[in-house]
């Protein structure tokens, strides 16, 4: 085969008739004709689609080629349970930012004053007649309002938040879920987060479905789903807490600690957008979301009418206050250190803070000091095991079930600590769903809808506790087994995580 000796030779062969000269020509006539009418194709295609789509991602701001897939990347249980692999949002390359209207959200480029209705996406099933759309719309904070606040995410663009409207009997009842996301301790690791979507809010996608408390499926969140919900996209890096004026320069980039300013203009926008008009408000966040609702919500509430009624949900927030499985406080030094570099001290509830001496305000970053101080009803949700919380302060990586010695005290220190928290420091109108689980965060379809402590879940449970149905509402797993629900509906996801980049 390889000297072609056993290959036959290609051979051309022509009829033995003359070929005609107009038939060549009429040919190559025909060819000519063909290649300008795909050329022109081609021209009009580029000329309609391709070079306007570039200018509009240029006049956006939208990331470069290169920025879009940074070579570092945030692990992925950043966002597990909020958003798993079901819930993960589109990829948003390409896509336009969104500025909002008090009526409409509108496409549009930055600085320009025209635009056009945002279109919902007609694939988009809707199973619940009384639920007008089941997708959430992207809010972009106008740039103006973000100015004239400071509110920036790091990388200096405007904060966001998805929005569903409310139907029917929900139109005057909102939900506001603070979005998780870990946190950064260091400029460096802040910098890294400026390119990605838990820093900046130019790659949102237009759209996004909610998931567990936000869901709008009647089968999935049955007391909630017509409400009206928003998922507030975390983009400061700690807590919705950092207040930083200056403003951080790294490398060729300017970097803004503003998580607070970001929430409260959030709210300030949100009021003029329908949440004035609201009767009742569910405050919630998951991970560094609960940790910025344990934190904020007195402040959130200040900006309120006192005609709405407001009941806090925070999802896995409980990092506490405890020794590492070598009696170090090590947590406490780590959360020292990013509440210098955002400037967050005075974020604190205000009312634990105005209770303690000077050199105790750092107490008041933790939440199972801050539940007594909340100013309205609290329903915490919380893992018993919670994963990232056990290698964050305790410093262990055994799963709960296989741990021996110091490493088992210290997953059993914080089992019992919690509960402790719950039998304490829980108020009369307080509820609490405390699940043997090892796992992080509840607010998503499955765990929302299926985990179960005493024959109710999760979703059961809130609602029976917001709407007043039960007298009882602190359910909680008291031994050390862990709660068959957990593999069951949750699997063998071993993996732990550190809150921190």
């Amino acid at each position: 085969m390889a000297d072609g000796s056993d290959v036959a030779p290609l051979i051309h062969q022509t009829s033995s008739k003359p070929c005609a000269l107009g038939v060549r020509r009429r040919n190559f006539s025909l060819s000519v004709i063909l290649g300008v009418l795909l050329l022109s194709a081609v021209v009009y295609f580029a000329a309609q689609v391709v070079f306007p789509f570039a200018i509009i991602r240029s006049e956006q701001g939208e990331y470069h080629n290169h920025y879009d897939r940074p070579l570092f990347k945030l692990p992925n249980w950043l966002d597990r349970g909020e958003n798993d692999t079901q819930n993960k949002p589109t990829a948003a390359d390409g896509s336009v930012r969104e500025e909002v209207s008090a009526i409409k959200v509108v496409q549009a480029t930055q600085g320009a004053g025209v635009g056009k209705e945002l279109q919902v996406d007609s694939n988009v099933t809707n199973n619940n007649p009384e639920v007008k759309s089941t997708s959430a719309q992207l809010y972009v904070l106008p740039k103006e309002e973000a100015d004239k606040t400071g509110a920036y995410c790091l990388d200096g663009s405007p904060p966001a938040y998805y929005l569903r409207k409310g139907s029917g009997t929900g139109q005057k009842s909102w939900i506001v879920w603070l979005k998780g996301g870990g946190a950064c301790l260091n400029v460096t690791k802040c910098y890294q987060r400026s390119f990605t979507d838990l820093g900046s809010s130019k790659g949102l996608h237009h759209e996004s479905t909610l998931k567990g408390i936000l869901s709008a499926s009647k089968d999935v969140n049955p007391d909630f789903y017509t409400w009206n919900a928003v998922l507030v996209m975390y983009c400061d890096g700690y807590f919705y807490a950092g207040n930083r004026e200056d403003v951080v320069k790294h490398y060729d980039k300017s970097l803004y600690f503003r998580g607070r300013r970001n929430l409260n203009a959030l709210i300030v926008h949100l009021l003029q957008t329908g949440l004035g008009e609201a009767d009742r408000l569910i405050l919630g966040g998951s991970s560094a979301g609960a940790i910025g609702t344990y934190v904020g919500a007195d402040d959130v509430i200040a900006r309120l009418p006192s005609s709405i009624d407001v009941k806090i949900v925070p999802d896995s927030g409980m990092f506490m206050d405890l020794p590492d499985k070598d009696g170090v406080y090590f947590f406490n030094d780590s959360l020292a250190t990013a509440i210098e570099l955002h400037n967050a001290t005075s974020s604190a509830n205000k009312a634990c803070r105005e209770t303690r001496p000077q050199d105790e305000q750092w107490k008041c970053a933790f939440p199972e000091n801050l539940v007594p101080y909340e100013p309205r009803p609290l329903f915490m949700l919380n893992y018993l095991y919670d994963k990232v919380a056990l290698m964050d302060i305790l410093r262990t990586t055994c799963y709960p079930d296989q741990c021996q010695g110091k490493d088992l005290a210290a997953v059993q220190n914080y089992r019992t600590t919690l509960l402790k928290v719950a039998q304490t420091e829980l108020r009369e109108k307080d509820g609490a769903f405390l699940i043997t689980c090892f796992a992080h965060v509840m607010n998503n379809d499955v765990s929302w809808a299926r985990l179960t402590v005493n024959n109710k879940t999760v979703r059961q449970a809130v609602g029976d506790w917001y709407f007043g149905r039960t007298a009882d509402n602190v359910h909680a797993d008291t031994g050390p087994e862990m709660n068959p629900v957990c593999k069951r509906y949750l699997g063998d996801d071993t993996e732990i995580r550190s809150l921190w980049d």
